[in-house]
């Protein structure tokens, strides 16, 4: 479904990716591990259109996607749940789930939109008893939620995950981990970053290692979580 091809990227002249290839299978949960400013984060910004200084190629259902706008890439099917969950803090729970469906919201999509709406309430119940709350005001696990959720919204086929267990107490990183493994099994493309290796990898199909932008190890996750590097360096020995 998704191919990037030897992507180079930078900041001004300093290069943050160095010719990362990957490839994410249809259906399956790729994740990508590694320490803070390995360039996991400018990868998937890369992808979702929001990183413009890059190089190589990157290939969604075998279209080149490396030069289109972040807009049109979302149309395409790809939805990216930021770092740091970046909600619209000052709107409502309800508000911000709409603006995931801002490029079809619109009166003959209406049936649609709520049928989609109460999709991602049933996946997260607590955003349904939060609807007309202040974004901002909600805790750090239920803003992560709603930034999934409102991915969601977009209708994505492939959605990219950056850092989705950042700040969060273990039980609602479990709670968030079974969510992607509900997405994945209904049919949903996961590309998943992260810096929680034992928690990617229990939820992934492959993986890749990722360091000072190249990378390192790839393979089945369940081989990585055996391999001694990775545990050494990710999974405390």
């Amino acid at each position: 479904m998704l191919k990037i091809e030897n992507l180079k990227a930078f900041y001004d002249s300093i290069p943050a990716l160095k010719g990362v290839s990957i490839e994410v299978p249809q259906g399956k949960v790729v994740s990508i591990i590694g320490a803070n400013g390995a360039g996991k984060s400018t990868l998937l910004k890369s992808i979702s259109g929001l990183m413009k200084s890059k190089e190589g190629g990157i290939l969604y259902k075998d279209q080149d996607i490396s030069a289109l706008p972040a807009n049109k890439i979302v149309s395409l099917g790809i939805s990216q749940v930021p770092e740091g969950r970046q909600i619209f803090g000052h709107l409502s729970v309800q508000d911000n789930i709409n603006l995931g469906a801002y490029l079809y919201f619109k009166r003959r999509n209406r049936s649609e939109i709520e049928k989609r709406t109460e999709r991602v309430y049933r996946l997260f119940p607590i955003l349904k008893k939060r609807t007309k709350q202040v974004a901002g005001t909600l805790s750090g696990g239920e803003q992560q939620m709603l930034a999934i959720a409102r991915a969601l919204m977009g209708r994505p086929e492939l959605i990219l995950l950056d850092e989705p267990s950042m700040g969060l107490a273990p039980l609602i990183v479990r709670e968030i981990f079974s969510v992607i493994n509900q997405l994945n099994q209904t049919g949903t493309t996961i590309l998943l970053v992260e810096q929680n290796a034992k928690a990617a990898l229990n939820v992934a199909h492959h993986a890749f290692v990722l360091e000072t932008g190249e990378i390192v190890l790839e393979g089945l996750a369940g081989e990585l979580l055996d391999n001694p590097k990775v545990k050494e360096a990710y999974l405390g020995g």
